[in-house]
């Protein structure tokens, strides 16, 4: 008997043991969810999600941290799921609907930056943010023709002269020759840190010249060189100047 008082009191323990086990878990779950509504419901919240796995994340990620932008107001996402267009969208959708199981104050705008280079899902991939767009989804389309290095460019000169492969040289390559003639680009390389700081005080400049460059593109149907990127800096602008920073 007194075996089986014992056994009867283990099995006791054991289940008190996982019912506690449970309820510390659910009472995280509570607190981190609160949390989580707390900062979504402290003012509008961005998702880019970059093509590049470095050169377009780093650059953003020192725009938020130049402008103390928290990282759960603006979200910086690279292309974990592949550099294509179509698997950028792709991933962006799934963050969304990830974001969207937390409560229906889902992210306000989601950037989905990519190149043209010589992508075969380019076109493919808009058309898809087209088709969210009609579903009433915040995606937007954030595109460089030929790449996200003509923003770069842009910094420094206003030029819609049409790039083009030579050679083994990719299109794009043919961008980071021209970046590599200006002030300070000389060794500019895919993947390095600090561009943004380093042209932060140029970006007025860009975003002028970037505007040129896209109405001049749709009014002659030629949309290389051309960006979209100057959206997404105003967008992040505006965030910044609400939060109480300079921009």
């Amino acid at each position: 008997m007194v075996g089986m008082e014992a056994f009867h009191s283990y099995k006791i323990w054991i289940s008190m043991g996982k019912d506690d086990r449970f309820r510390k878990r659910k009472e995280q779950k509570t607190v981190e969810l609160k949390r989580l509504q707390g900062v979504r419901a402290a003012g509008p919240r961005i998702l880019i999600v970059c093509e590049g796995q470095k050169t377009e994340p780093y650059y953003f990620e020192e725009f938020r941290r130049r402008y103390q932008l928290h990282s759960s107001r603006v979200r910086i996402a690279p292309g974990d799921k592949g550099s294509s267009p179509d698997c950028v969208v792709a991933y962006a959708e799934e963050l969304f609907q990830e974001d969207t199981k937390l409560g229906p104050d889902h992210y306000d705008q989601v950037f989905c930056v990519i190149d043209r280079d010589k992508h075969a899902t380019y076109h493919a991939a808009l058309k898809r943010i087209d088709d969210l767009q009609e579903e009433n989804k915040p995606f937007v389309a954030i595109t460089s023709v030929p790449c996200f290095e003509y923003w770069l460019l842009l910094h420094f000169t206003n030029t819609r002269q049409s790039f083009h492969a030579t050679g083994k040289k990719s299109i794009c390559d043919s961008v980071i020759r021209e970046l590599r003639k200006q002030v300070g680009f000389s060794g500019y390389g895919k993947g390095e840190k600090g561009i943004f700081d380093q042209l932060h005080d140029k970006t007025h400049t860009a975003i002028k010249y970037a505007q040129q460059a896209e109405m001049d593109a749709k009014k002659t149907g030629e949309d290389n060189p051309s960006t979209r990127v100057h959206h997404l800096i105003l967008q992040l602008q505006k965030l910044a100047s609400n939060s109480g920073r300079k921009t």
